[in-house]
């Protein structure tokens, strides 16, 4: 249990360390040296390959996931029909995403960089699908240091190349992340071959990929419905404002911090999911296990949207030289928008775990029309500052529906701990800003000061409960963790 324990931990702790400072130090050099008009003409074509990833994947990562932690007998028949899957999905892809990059009106070289971010979407969808393969196997140890392998090559690399080059191209950066997913996805493939992952047919798991394809439908759905309130914002932004690539490239600013926070939340998504699928399946009380990571991404969530709304350009300034004033009014926004969503992972995880795809479809829905309908109205009038405004009201919209069903699903007083914490934290992280605005708030610690405050006002009694997450994971998942063990040596 200890071993089980400890990957888990070596797989949040590299998590935290790797990819936040990769976005953080790296990326955000990047657009800094590249500025918002040029960052923003590539900008919006990654978020399209994002958004089209539904025809790459069809749902099958989160299919194979959901059938591991299960510990479905077959699973190692569907992995092997994923693969072929894939081998039918990946030119689809490719057609798709150029048709719609013409479609909307990139030509010479902006086609050429949408090429280039499919090719990498792709390799990115191999390494997650041989990744699903080692957690099948119990190979965390593996699975842990693959997670972060890539972004470890790029921050080096392009760190190395934005130290001795007086300048940046965004080729640079697309070749580079190339080389790293293909690095990465060989030696996550050579050991996954060295655990000798046979597939074995077997009555309860039909070997034929449309079969796969099918049951992997409502996740690839789910997806697309997700990445649209996510990424559709951008694409419009650049294609209808007046000064579209600059005002993407602003919004891309703001959005980055938004996914160096949002990795904290995914990283809590992708470890609860196994530990509600089991528990679910043996009957278990989910409550306090929601509850309390509920509390922990509240508490993170909420330091972050307080200081970046006191704060915004101090806080964009720790990070980028240029465009401060422009980029500013777009912050606070967007940290709400993460402090939201952040508990949307808790409970949108739950409801998957429990299988609920059509009533998560249909929440999604609702937020991505609501947004496109936003975005719709207040690009013309708003630009970038719009984008953030829409995303901040639909993530809000989202997770409300989300925290409702689950509540529904599992009712009990239990849950009016959380109203409370979000109460108190408020409360104390309002006093603290506030208090913090006597200084000269241009200082550059003012911000990282704030945020500790804000984060340590949350180990104040009644705020958050992590004994009962601790317990959890040292008790309840024995059960799930003794299979994994057997394998991973």
């Amino acid at each position: 249990m200890k071993q089980f324990l400890s990957h888990l931990s070596l797989l949040m702790l590299l998590n935290l360390l790797i990819k936040p400072v990769y976005l953080l130090v790296v990326d955000t050099r990047i657009q800094d040296v590249l500025g918002p008009e040029e960052f923003g003409r590539y900008f919006p074509l990654l978020s399209l390959s994002i958004l089209l990833n539904i025809v790459l994947d069809a749902g099958l990562s989160n299919h194979m996931t959901r059938l591991i932690s299960s510990r479905h007998a077959g699973w190692q028949a569907a992995y092997s029909a994923g693969w072929k899957a894939k081998g039918v999905l990946i030119p689809l892809y490719f057609i798709v995403l150029m048709a719609t990059g013409w479609a909307l009106g990139y030509r010479g070289e902006s086609l050429e960089w949408l090429a280039w971010v499919g090719l990498n979407q792709v390799l990115l969808s191999g390494v997650l699908f041989i990744r699903a393969g080692l957690q099948g196997l119990g190979a965390h140890r593996t699975d842990a240091w693959v997670s972060i392998l890539d972004r470890s090559l790029l921050l080096v690399g392009l760190g190395i190349l934005l130290a001795i080059q007086p300048g940046f191209q965004i080729v640079w950066l697309l070749g580079g992340t190339s080389i790293a997913l293909l690095i990465a996805g060989c030696l996550a493939l050579w050991r996954l071959r060295i655990n000798r992952l046979v597939a074995e047919n077997t009555a309860s798991e039909p070997t034929n990929i449309w079969t796969q394809l099918a049951k992997g439908w409502p996740y690839a759905l789910l997806f697309l419905l997700m990445m649209t309130y996510h990424r559709v914002d951008a694409i419009m932004l650049e294609r209808s404002a007046t000064n579209g690539a600059k005002e993407a490239g602003w919004y891309a600013m703001s959005y980055r911090l938004f996914e160096a926070a949002n990795m904290i939340g995914y990283l809590f998504a992708t470890l609860l999911l196994p530990y509600f699928s089991r528990m679910l399946a043996n009957k278990t009380d989910v409550r306090p296990l929601a509850i309390g990571a509920s509390q922990l991404l509240l508490v993170g969530g909420g330091a972050v949207a307080w200081t970046a709304c006191f704060w915004p350009d101090s806080f964009l300034r720790l990070f980028y030289d240029h465009e401060i004033a422009e980029a500013a009014p777009i912050l606070p926004w967007l940290m709400v928008s993460f402090a939201i969503f952040a508990q949307g992972y808790v409970f949108s995880t739950l409801l998957t775990a429990r299988g609920n795809l059509r009533l998560l479809n249909s929440v999604a829905a609702i937020g991505a029309f609501g947004n496109i309908a936003l975005n719709f109205l207040w690009i013309p009038e708003y630009g970038a500052l719009g984008c953030a405004m829409a995303s901040a009201l639909t993530q809000a919209l989202v997770v409300i529906l989300q925290c409702i069903a689950s509540v529904l699903k599992h009712p009990g007083s239990a849950w009016w701990k959380l109203v409370k914490s979000l109460a108190l934290h408020s409360l104390l992280c309002g006093a603290i800003c506030g208090i913090g605005l006597r200084w000269d708030s241009d200082v550059w610690w003012m911000v990282p000061v704030i945020l500790l405050a804000c984060l340590l006002a949350g180990f104040i009694p009644g705020i958050m409960d992590d004994s009962t997450l601790r317990s959890l994971l040292s008790t309840k998942m024995n059960t799930f963790a003794s299979s994994k063990l057997k394998s991973d040596s």
